[in-house]
């Protein structure tokens, strides 16, 4: 339930401008209470609220302009600052997290466009600003805390839902429509899920039904596949006999290919040892070749040079060079004749013959030799061949023997699996086709499933458990149902409870001020269409919904100031603002909302800045008022006495 607010636990000292508007430099200083801003138009008393509202970071100064363009016109950059109350109440501060007498809020702007805050001269984010006045309960973009010049006609012109949801959040009431809406999400998810579960306990009756149809027909299927695996077990074993037939035949096989093979070894051995012997006969053969064409080179050589001396003996003996020679002087000078040089030429040639006739002769029996060196390597090559042919199937059989009897192992393995051995004569085609047959009538049921048994205890299972969840979601629905009942009773009591204390200040306010009027909550059972509306009525006229065409400015802005300082002693916000709030009244409505502004601060203990243009007269005892004049373009701030 709302209860009236206690004492402020902070309030703001100063409020510092550097190069920002029409300001150069310039302290305002404010105190607990009542704190007026006067001066005449264009002196700069609005300014002091937006660097305010700058410096709290509110999004309404950030939609209306440019920061950049709110910093004095030849500068670079300006600053706006506000230091706040921050000492110890009861030995606690109003932020623990600053440990010093000053909180100092500052921020930035440059004409670059960038901006930042600092709290105490430590940058921080727009974010963390947020959240530390959130903590003081200073919420800047709410009008009923912080209303700018003009937004007295926007809070009398927006909607009674935003108008209710504004009140909500400046009194602190909007944890109660936060908790509607989780409460009503929380009931939507519970339908949904009822709904949900309604619909798979609809589904898994039509399921079970299914399943029921199909448990005969898997019953049958169960008896053939009985008979299948039976008629598996004796297929498998009647392939592992027919493998191991194969085996058999592969051993026997290789036992007549290796007979063969000693066969062929035998007369490669005795082709190889002829083979050897008439190689060495060859070879010396070739030898004696050789030897009998260097005979006959030495011979045909010695022929040669006895010729060639005796040729050159005639050259000289003939030599006009070498007169009175002859070729018998010449001879003799050499130590021979010619006699003896013709002997040694015929003896050489003979010789030469005689070589040359046993050159023939042992070329002659090379050739026969070689010739059956030849045919020996032929046969021998042929018997090679055979060998090759031969150990080539003996391999051949012997990795198709490992093949076979691997294969024999695996077919004995899979058969073991399929069950134990069985004696059959049958061939695995004979009972291959009876398996064909089997399958054949299984292909008829082959739309029933393996798990129709588990299939069917499983959703008869199904159906108790969803029974079970439809009861617990029907109970969680009413449950939901009567929190979320519950919560926008306490929320409509609240709001009701609240509107009773606002409407009795709010008639007594416009009874001073010669008018009546009146509160009125509408569509309170929908929290989303809810809403609040003010009624006023001025000179004897009945009341009337305000509105911008059945009331004038002023009327609309007593009116509304009539509300405001009545809602005032329900505001959380130890601080509120309002800037010429008084611009469309008469001097009489004006003095009268001043002085009720007065009791009421006196009343509350809180601080108001307050911005007029006009002067007051009868009014006494205002805690702190600040004159703002333009000097030269100059705004100057001074405290009057």
């Amino acid at each position: 339930m709302m209860e009236a607010q206690s004492p402020p636990a902070t309030f703001i000292k100063e409020i510092i401008l550097e190069n920002f508007m029409s300001y150069q430099y310039a302290r305002i200083p404010l105190k607990p209470g009542l704190n007026l801003i006067c001066g005449p138009n264009g002196a700069g008393k609005s300014s002091v609220l937006l660097g305010l509202a700058v410096a709290l970071g509110q999004t309404y100064t950030e939609r209306s302009r440019k920061l950049s363009d709110l910093i004095r016109r030849g500068e670079d950059m300006g600053r706006v600052s506000v230091v706040f109350d921050n000492t110890p109440r009861n030995g606690h501060r109003p932020i623990p997290s600053i440990n010093s007498d000053a909180f100092v809020l500052s921020r930035y702007l440059k004409k670059d466009g960038t901006y930042w805050h600092e709290i105490n001269y430590r940058t921080v984010t727009k974010g963390e600003v947020r959240r530390m006045l959130s903590r003081i309960f200073v919420n800047p973009d709410n009008m009923l805390i912080v209303m700018h010049q003009g937004m007295i006609d926007v809070f009398g012109a927006i909607d009674a839902q935003e108008r209710l949801q504004m009140v909500e959040e400046a009194v602190g009431m909007r944890e109660y429509r936060e908790r509607i809406l989780e409460a009503r999400e929380k009931l939507a998810h519970t339908l949904s899920e009822e709904e949900s579960v309604k619909n798979l306990l609809e589904k898994a009756n039509e399921t079970l039904r299914y399943w029921e149809e199909k448990y005969e027909r898997y019953k049958q299927k169960r008896r053939l596949e009985s008979r299948k695996n039976r008629l598996e077990r004796e297929y498998a074993w009647s392939k592992w006999k027919r493998q191991l037939e194969v085996v058999e035949g592969i051993k026997a096989r290789m036992l007549d290919v290796g007979k063969s093979l000693e066969e062929i070894e035998k007369n490669l051995r005795e082709v190889g040892n002829e083979e050897g012997k008439s190689l060495e006969e060859l070879k010396k053969l070739e030898y004696d070749l050789d030897s009998l064409y260097q005979e006959l080179i030495m011979h045909e050589r010695e022929a040669a040079t006895v010729e060639a001396r005796l040729e050159l003996a005639k050259k000289i003996a003939g030599s006009p060079k070498v007169p009175g020679s002859n070729l018998k002087d010449v001879l003799e000078g050499l130590g021979t004749d010619i006699e003896s040089m013709e002997r040694m030429i015929r003896k050489a040639r003979g010789r030469a013959e005689e070589t040359k006739s046993s050159l023939v002769k042992v070329k002659e029996k090379r050739d026969r030799v070689r010739e059956k060196y030849v045919n020996l390597r032929v046969k021998g090559g042929i018997l090679g061949f055979r060998r090759e042919l031969a150990e080539k199937e003996i391999s051949s059989l012997k990795s198709e023997l490992r093949r076979a009897r691997r294969e024999l192992k695996e077919m004995e393995v899979e058969a073991e699996k399929v069950g134990p051995k069985v004696e059959t004569e049958r061939k695995p085609r004979e009972v291959l086709d009876e398996i064909k047959i089997v399958n054949a009538q299984l292909a008829g049921l082959s739309d029933v499933s393996p798990d129709v048994e588990r299939m069917y205890r499983s959703y008869k299972g199904l159906l108790t458990e969803l029974r079970e969840k439809a009861e617990v979601a029907a109970a969680n629905r009413k449950k939901a149902l009567e929190e979320l009942e519950e919560r926008k009773k306490v929320w409509s009591e609240s709001l009701k409870k609240l509107f009773r204390e606002v409407r009795e200040t709010y008639r007594e306010m416009l009874r001073r001020v010669n008018a009546i009027g009146d509160i009125r909550l509408v569509n309170l059972h929908d929290i989303d269409d809810a809403g609040l509306e003010l009624l006023v009525g001025f000179r004897g006229a009945k009341p009337q919904t305000l509105n911008a065409y059945t009331q004038s400015g002023g009327e609309r802005s007593t009116s509304i100031m009539c509300f405001l300082l009545a809602l005032q002693q329900h505001i959380k916000s130890p601080i509120r603002a309002v800037d010429e709030f008084d611009i469309h009244m008469d001097p009489r409505n004006r003095e009268m909302i001043m002085a009720q502004l007065l009791d009421l601060v006196s009343e509350s203990g809180s601080q108001y800045l307050v911005i007029t243009p006009g002067r007051l007269t009868n009014i006494r005892e205002v805690p702190n008022v600040i004159t703002v004049q333009n000097v030269s373009g100059l705004s100057k701030v001074k405290v009057a006495a």
